[in-house]
């Protein structure tokens, strides 16, 4: 734990190693650290705290869920209601909101992880609808796997789904701490769960906002498509294909994506990526700060108008 606080840092001590519980101790000293001192260190004792892995995915997934999805955050999603809760906006196509059920695989092989999947796909299935309006199941094993990831685990996925005859019932969406839109080509054997292509999106970005179509380059669009798809862990998203039918119905996906776009460049790559990485867990809190209570949330421009069913 030593480590892990600030050289700068005065008035705390870890306790001994034979203390029965990781922690710190108030230590003398010939005057009090400053508020902002205290805070970083109160911040990075939270942190060094050993949680459970699937506790500690759990959390990072549902902060994630509510900074880029939710309406509390990015709104990258307009049927995620919250952290908790998704499937909203679409009662007029009669789904109701439902639970997010969060799972967890330690699996680190691809045979594994399928077994996994399936006793969590499965409990959905059987479960229907009102139970659980999607899954979201976290795979730390692969965070640093990206090209078995995507090359490897989610054609198996797609794959066995329809082997299953679930193709019309199950959708998945693929999810990466390293998420990297794939190629033209891959997009075109493997659309299953992928972002769309920098260039597809620009033809949304030129029908929508040519403004930004022209100042956007291809390494702009190629982060805020791939930003929309880098999480804290490697996932697995599990929706009903029936829901996601009802959102294409719903939505105008040129619309949303270019929304989305937007917000993203708005936000600021650099700004964007230090929230992913704090997520992870990858800063401590004396080098990035978590952004104060009073701080206003980024104003966003409403959703576009759907469309009448």
């Amino acid at each position: 734990m030593q480590e892990l606080l600030p050289p700068s840092e005065r008035g705390f001590a870890p306790l001994p190693g034979d203390a029965p519980v990781r922690g710190l101790r108030r230590t003398a000293a010939s005057e009090e650290p400053p508020p902002a001192a205290t805070a970083a260190a109160a911040t990075a004792a939270a942190s060094a705290i050993a949680l459970p892995p699937e506790e500690l995915a759990r959390s990072r997934t549902a902060a994630w869920v509510r900074r880029t999805l939710s309406p509390l955050g990015l709104r990258f999603c307009p049927y995620t209601a919250s952290a908790e809760v998704s499937g909203s906006g679409l009662e007029s196509f009669g789904v109701r909101p439902a639970p997010i059920a969060y799972a967890h695989s330690e699996a680190g092989s691809v045979a594994s992880l399928l077994v996994d999947f399936w006793a969590a796909a499965c409990g959905m299935a059987e479960g229907g609808e009102e139970g659980v309006s999607s899954i979201v199941l976290s795979a730390p094993s692969w965070d640093d796997r990206w090209g078995e990831w995507h090359r490897t685990v989610f054609p198996l996925l797609e794959a066995s789904v329809l082997a299953a005859g679930l193709g019309r019932t199950l959708g998945i969406v693929c999810f990466h701490p390293q998420y990297e839109t794939p190629s033209d080509a891959w997009l075109a054997r493997h659309r299953f769960g992928h972002m769309h292509s920098p260039s597809k999106l620009r033809r949304y970005l030129r029908e929508h906002d040519a403004a930004l179509a022209a100042r956007s380059s291809e390494s702009d669009l190629r982060w805020a498509g791939s930003y929309q798809r880098r999480s804290p862990h490697a996932l697995i998203n599990v929706l009903w294909a029936r829901q996601l039918e009802a959102a294409e119905r719903r939505r105008k996906s040129s619309s949303l994506y270019t929304r989305n776009i937007r917000a993203a460049l708005e936000a600021g790559r650099d700004s964007l990526e230090e929230e992913r990485r704090r997520e992870r867990g990858e800063l401590t809190a004396e080098l990035a700060p978590p952004r104060p209570p009073s701080a206003s949330p980024p104003q966003l421009e409403p959703f576009p108008p759907f469309p009448p069913p």
